[in-house]
């Protein structure tokens, strides 16, 4: 075992990882995930237990794939980094730390500046060794690389190996479609749930005698039909005591599904890329469909006629309107976004704010309606941004810490661009080194033509990249119009009689407005935010805006 010297001073996160995968070979072996994540618990318990470490916390991404780093335990080691609850990461391996190229962006500079060290205990990485880690850095290079290729190898795999199956009319599904169920002897097949099927039957008859979806939504609320997530098994995506009812859109799902024509549809999304999580909903004729593979629940003739309906039904806004507001605005009681909704009258046309989270679906009473009229509510919050604009500026000891801010943040900057120029500099040169090195390998036989261009041209293509990433961090130092200066943005707010989005975006993180009217607006600047709770704690009390 590793020896670490001074461990006094070390405060452990340990991380643990394991993808998305059912099974995922680890060590050589297969093991499921909750094995495997307990197997590195221990392992990482032990290296501490054994340096006498002190361990802060455990960050376990178990079911998330290593090739990207939008995982919500990895953005909490990062946060108690950042507020320096620790100094130390302790990995397994660097593949559970991540199998994206941008590992060494957080080996190299992220956790330097910071002060953290970094180790994976299998691989021998060890930031805290300086001359081992600059030993290591050609093979986390090599390492990152073929990490990145498994990735890239396995989604290959994955998909070929779906759409082998969706030829065969094969059901993919993770969750069974509302109204059947996944046949115990063959779970890619589909048999009726004689419980739920009814209910779906009727919500097509319901459609074929003229009723619209919101129609439709509103009886079986009334009549406390269940909802498909409450039946199929997904309502873990749903947290607490929500209420759960028929809406629009649950119905036209339901209306649009061809499962129920005993078809299955496979190849209805698909992500950007292996590396991305966003879904993209794919073209109807590009997916794959295969007929008469279970029992319908409705016939075609009724199928077509609903579709009909729908489409009858289904106008596309051709004007948005843009307001001042828009996206920082939100409901205090739910959190959602508000949005606007025009009302006519012979003159003019006056705009109210709403909760969708309300309008949605109003029998539920999941909130309320926060009609406001838009003009009124717009001029409130920008008479209120003002005036703590003003009193911002009357008082000097603000002022003041505005300014050791500004300083402050600037001399931060400038000591961050250098050292990671420095760090972009280095890693260039390691670049260089893998280059020449792979040249060799090409020139002693030992590395495959194809390969050798491959690598070659991405490791150049990497080298042109963190060549433009210098150049823009020196720009970066030298551009004094792009520093942070809070005192600029409050005097330009204050001196422009009409207020701008551009501006307002500069300062506002968002406004909340209560069902009682009471606005509450929240800065990007802490400072601001401060100033506004002494205010609200000797004044006791809120703006008042009348719909």
């Amino acid at each position: 075992m590793k020896v670490i010297t001074s461990p006094e001073k070390y405060r452990a996160g340990l991380y643990e990882r394991l993808s998305n995968e059912k099974i995922e070979v680890i060590d050589g072996k297969e093991e499921n995930e909750s094995e495997s994540i307990s197997t590195q618990k221990l392992i990482l318990e032990n290296f501490c237990k054994g340096n006498k470490i002190a361990v802060v916390d455990h960050y376990t991404d178990d079911g998330i794939s290593g090739a990207t780093f939008d995982r919500p335990d990895f953005k909490r080691l990062i946060k108690d980094i950042e507020n320096k609850r620790i100094n130390l990461v302790v990995v397994k391996d660097l593949s559970r730390f991540g199998r994206a190229s941008n590992v060494s962006y957080y080996l190299d500079e992220y956790f330097p500046e910071k002060g953290v060290r970094f180790i994976a205990i299998n691989d021998d990485i060890d930031t805290g060794d300086m001359i081992g880690f600059e030993n290591a850095q050609d093979m986390i290079q090599f390492k990152t690389f073929f990490n990145e290729y498994f990735l890239r190898d396995t989604s290959k795999k994955i998909k070929k190996g779906k759409q082998a199956r969706a030829k065969e009319g094969k059901v993919m599904a993770t969750y069974p479609t509302y109204g059947y169920k996944k046949d115990p002897k063959d779970k890619n097949h589909y048999i009726v749930d004689e419980e739920i099927a009814p209910n779906v039957k009727r919500i097509f008859a319901l459609a074929k005698e003229g009723n619209t979806p919101t129609a439709i939504g509103k009886i079986l609320t009334e009549e406390k039909i269940p909802v498909p997530s409450e039946v199929v098994g997904n309502n873990h995506t749903r947290k607490g005591a929500v209420k759960r009812g028929w809406n629009r859109n649950t119905v036209i799902k339901v209306l649009q599904n061809v499962t129920y024509l005993g078809w299955v549809s496979n190849g209805n999304t698909k992500k950007a890329s292996y590396k991305s999580k966003k879904v993209l909903i794919v073209p109807k004729e590009e997916r794959t469909v295969i007929k008469g593979m279970h029992e319908p629940l409705v016939d075609e003739a009724t199928f077509n006629l609903v579709q009909q309906q729908i489409e009858s039904r289904t106008s596309t806004r051709v004007k948005t309107y843009d307001w001042l507001l828009k996206g920082l605005i939100c409901c205090k009681e739910c959190g959602k976004k508000l949005s606007v909704v025009g009302q006519k009258h012979p003159n003019k046309t006056t705009f109210y704010l709403r909760c969708n989270t309300y309008y949605g679906n109003t029998q539920l009473d999941l909130c309320t309606p926060h009609t406001n009229n838009l003009e009124k509510v717009t001029e409130a919050v920008i008479t209120q941004i003002k005036k703590r604009c003003l009193e911002f500026l009357q008082e000097e000891k603000y002022q003041r810490i505005a300014k050791q801010n500004q300083e402050r943040i600037i001399n931060n900057n400038k000591f961050s661009t250098q050292n990671q120029i420095l760090l972009l500099e280095r890693k260039i040169r390691q670049t260089n080194d893998i280059i020449d090195n792979i040249y060799k390998e090409k020139c002693l036989g030992t590395i495959k033509e194809e390969d050798f261009s491959r690598m070659y041209a991405r490791y150049t293509e990497e080298r042109k990249t963190l060549n433009e990433r210098i150049e823009q961090m020196k720009q970066l130092d030298q551009d004094e119009d792009k520093k942070v200066d809070l005192m600029k943005i409050v005097k330009e707010f204050v001196s422009f009689k009409e207020v701008t989005r551009e501006m307002l975006v500069s300062l506002v993180d968002r406004v909340e407005i209560s069902q009682d009217k009471e606005i509450t607006i929240y800065y990007k600047f802490s400072i601001l935010n401060v100033a506004e709770m002494q205010d609200q704690q000797q004044e006791e009390s809120n703006l008042q805006v009348v719909g």
